[in-house]
């Protein structure tokens, strides 16, 4: 499958989040259907915004719970709000009603860079882009090396659940590799689909990802691309992509009133000192 460019899909929305230095990475929806929360890669604050007003605000602040970096977030069925840590290693759990920490935990190893999370059935499941390991938060709420996918799962990143929880599709971004994974049996599925995904999120029966993919030259790509699945999530077929810029080095997205939401982290501009507030989040309408 050759990455060529597609048909520009406009920002309808802008949303801003306040700050010089934000650098989004992660975001995710509430079930109330007009709140989300994005995460600060480079801060660790969590903001928390609401369809129709522009501006978010600052929902936790940075550096508290030793919170100084975040990326993937979700929210589960009990209402808390789950954020990965980055480097240290550490998943959280706020309760979105009060921003309450309910819980810290922490993997059991030193060389670990927790990237996304979804929650299937009781448990939440968290890619780690240092090794090529999901894993599982267990019952009692520690985190447990839950499978291991071996050489082509070089920097796994975006994870979500379908199949009513019982199928997992983790994206190994470095790779450009789309598993299937089988909640109850373990079994790994390398897909045929070539997929780079930072984030992806399921609508109906479309999966659409945030794709970073690597060019020749050093140079580097940004898409959304839209994805059409069967039934029992085993063929993963390329609808249709739409080129995004590479200055907004757009990382994950997510699904909201109708509305794609698409995180701008400007990180390529940051390592060239040459990014600049405002940092934002694009509304695309399917």
């Amino acid at each position: 499958m050759s990455y060529l460019p597609g048909i520009v899909w406009p920002v309808i929305e802008t949303y801003v989040l306040p700050g010089d230095d934000v650098h989004p990475e992660g975001i995710t929806e509430d079930p109330d259907g007009f709140t989300f929360y994005v995460s600060s890669a480079k801060q660790g604050t969590i903001f928390r915004g609401r369809l129709g007003e522009p501006t978010l605000e600052v929902w936790q602040p940075p550096g508290a719970d030793g919170r100084d970096h975040a990326l993937g977030l979700t929210v589960d069925p009990h209402g808390r709000l789950l954020v990965c840590g980055h480097e240290t290693g550490y998943l959280w759990a706020y309760d979105t009603v009060t921003g309450d920490l309910v819980a810290r935990r922490k993997v059991p190893t030193d060389k670990t860079l927790l990237n996304d999370v979804c929650v299937a059935g009781d448990h939440a499941y968290v890619t780690d882009s240092a090794r090529p390991v999901v894993w599982r938060c267990t019952a009692d709420g520690e985190l447990e090396e839950w499978i291991d996918l071996g050489e082509d799962g070089y920097y796994l990143n975006g994870i979500v659940a379908l199949q009513g929880g019982a199928t997992l599709l983790v994206a190994a971004q470095g790779a450009e590799v789309l598993w299937r994974v089988d909640i109850a049996t373990r079994e790994a599925t390398r897909l045929e689909a070539r997929v780079a995904a930072d984030g992806m999120v399921v609508v109906g029966d479309k999966l659409y990802t945030c794709d970073n993919v690597e060019l020749p030259g050093d140079d580097v790509a940004f898409y959304v691309s839209e994805f059409a699945f069967d039934d029992d999530v085993r063929q993963v077929s390329l609808v249709r992509r739409w080129p995004l810029s590479k200055d907004d080095t757009p990382t994950t997205l997510a699904f909201l009133g109708g509305r794609l939401l698409v995180v701008n982290s400007q990180f390529i501009p940051g390592r060239e000192g040459t990014a600049k507030a405002p940092f934002t989040v694009g509304t695309i309408r399917l």
